[in-house]
This record gives C-alpha cells, structure tokens and sequence, in this order.
C-alpha cells in the first residue's frame, strides 16, 4: 500500500478538474458503470457527483443522505447513482474512488460511508502517507476487501485508468464543482445553501406525484 501511495505524487496534472467546461442540457442518469444504490424500477433517479476529499460531499453524506435514503430510496421511489469528480488532492480522490469501486457493488456504499467518516481525521493529520494509508484501509474493510485485495485495487492501472475516464465524462456532463445534483438527468438546487432531505422534497415531491 506505501508503494502504491508513493504513486500518488506522480499522477499527471490533468486529474484537475476543467472549471470552464459547458454544462450539458441533459445527461444520462445512469450509466452500466455506474454505482448505484436503491431500485433500477424507481420512477426517478437521483445523479450524485461526488469527490472522497470534498468536505461538503462528506457533510451531505453523514448528515443529509441518511434521511433522503430513508424517504425516498428505501420506499422504491428514487434510485441514486454515484459518480466521480476530483476535486484536491486529486491523487487522494482517485485513490480514494478506486478503493470504494473495488469492493462488491453492493458494499460500495459501505466504502464510501468509511471515506466520508475518515476524511477528517485524515487531513486533520496532513493527508500525510501514514494518516491516507490508514484511510484508504478503514474504507477497504468497509467494503469487504481483504488487504492483499487492496493492495492489487490501488496497483491496478486498468482500473485507475478508467477512473480517469470518469472524472472526464463527469467535466463533459458539464459538472464543475462537488456534490452535484442531477435529477433524471438535470442538474436540481444549484442555488441552493442546503441540500438535505427538505429541499429535495420540493423537487422530488412534486415529481412523484407527477407534476
């Protein structure tokens, strides 16, 4: 794991993200590559972009998601998809995207929850080696990884390779900053302060009930 955290510094500049790319009128809401959480039947699909270094993708995460899962997700009525954007330092999001996407689909979310709680902590300690090996470790355990399987996840160049590609086709679905909002493929409270399970309720509600 030290190994392949030492390869963080050598990542090319290009992760940054494209601040002035064109939103896009539409996206798709899910793509096959996509993480997921709640029913691929539910009527609307709620798009997340998300960073594992952005603070306030980590304050949504713990404090809003719980009660938007529980309205909305767990009755049927809304499927999340999850997707990547870096945002700094960019090596740590990709590191931290990759072990999250290397545990079982179903244990993705698990993954990611451990990135969010451990954020904190992490930078609280200089995003040093020691303190972002740690935290890419607790996220690992999270989702089931054994270390061997950990230590292969952030080695695989295949797959760091394809997170790239993500973080690229999230700049060209026109998203400049984390967490982003999209709802059936249009992005939803941009102006908003707060993103919890309220103002949601004024887009979604509405919606659900076919409005």
């Amino acid at each position: 794991m030290a190994g392949a955290f030492r390869r963080l510094l050598g990542l090319a500049a290009g992760l940054a993200l494209l601040a002035g790319a064109a939103a896009a009128q539409t996206v798709a809401p899910a793509r096959p590559d996509d993480r997921t959480v709640g029913s691929v039947q539910a009527p609307v699909t709620l798009t997340v972009y998300l960073s594992t270094t952005c603070g306030h993708c980590a304050h949504w995460h713990q404090r809003d998601f719980p009660a938007i899962k529980a309205r909305y997700v767990d009755s049927g009525q809304v499927r999340v998809v999850f997707r990547d954007l870096f945002t700094p330092p960019a090596q740590l999001a990709l590191y931290g995207a990759a072990m999250a996407r290397c545990a079982p689909p179903d244990r993705y979310e698990a993954a990611l929850g451990a990135l969010f709680a451990g954020q904190a902590a992490m930078r609280a300690a200089g995003a040093s080696e020691p303190a972002a090996i740690a935290w890419l470790q607790r996220a690992g355990a999270a989702g089931g990884l054994t270390p061997q399987q950990m230590q292969a996840c952030t080695r695989d160049e295949a797959a760091l390779d394809a997170l790239v590609a993500r973080n690229d086709q999230s700049v060209a679905d026109g998203v400049a900053s984390t967490p982003t909002f999209m709802i059936n493929g249009r992005k939803v409270l941009e102006d908003f302060q707060t993103h919890d399970v309220a103002a949601f309720a004024l887009v979604l509600d509405p919606l659900l009930a076919g409005g």
